[in-house]
């Protein structure tokens, strides 16, 4: 009898600890995210780190982005003074500032907007960003779905800002991969992230307005 008892106790015990980890995993695992975005998007790069950075290995295979899992996060918490920042993103209408990294990996994507294609530059052709999505939360690509036509946006490769207008903002599905090749005779911005629990995707345009220095930047990063 005494051993029944102090085994109810133990599984008690157990379910009680499984009960509290899925009522604090989730808002420790955003704090995280929140707190590693705004570091890495705060922290001063020379124009030698972002050269080194955007010369680093990185994984471009979108469609094996998988949603985030705790460890994830906590990885990327450990190895994030190593990972490949090459600018920032801001679209001031909805209080989004990211920075943005190379590759689509799953480190990156816990911290940022990675960047879907090698070798795309700002300023030219249709310069891609993935981000993740977490319903009613405001962190990562989440706040995307407030953004409307006509919100501009601005991203900067720490050097010069390049700034885009809102253009575009619909569902896709997520076999379109069409919606990150480049458009002859265009210069744009695409942003993708997840929609419809995963089964599609939020795709968001906008077109290349102009470029000035970071110095002239008046507080957008």
């Amino acid at each position: 009898m005494y051993k029944m008892n102090k085994l109810k106790l133990a599984l008690l015990i157990g379910v009680l600890i499984i009960g509290l980890l899925l009522i604090f995993i989730n808002p420790l695992q955003n704090a995280i995210i929140a707190h590693l975005s705004d570091q890495l998007n705060t922290t001063d790069y020379s124009a030698e780190d972002i050269e080194n950075n955007n010369q680093a290995d990185a994984d471009f295979e979108f469609d094996a982005v998988q949603s985030l899992s705790i460890a994830e996060v906590l990885q990327a918490q450990l190895k994030a003074s190593d990972l490949p920042v090459i600018g920032s993103i801001a679209v001031p209408s909805v209080h989004m500032q990211l920075p943005v990294l190379k590759g689509v990996g799953n480190s990156v994507l816990a911290i940022g907007a990675g960047t879907m294609k090698p070798n795309q530059q700002l300023g030219q052709g249709n310069y891609a960003l993935a981000g993740h999505y977490f319903e009613d939360k405001n962190i990562l690509f989440s706040p995307l779905y407030q953004a409307q036509v006509g919100d501009i946006i601005y991203v900067t490769n720490m050097t010069d800002v390049y700034e885009y207008k809102l253009s575009m903002k619909k569902i896709i599905a997520a076999t379109d991969v069409y919606i990150i090749d480049d458009i002859p005779d265009q210069t744009t911005l695409t942003l993708i992230t997840c929609a419809e629990k995963g089964s599609k995707r939020l795709a968001i345009q906008a077109d290349f307005v102009q470029s000035y220095s970071l110095e002239n930047a008046k507080g957008t990063f």
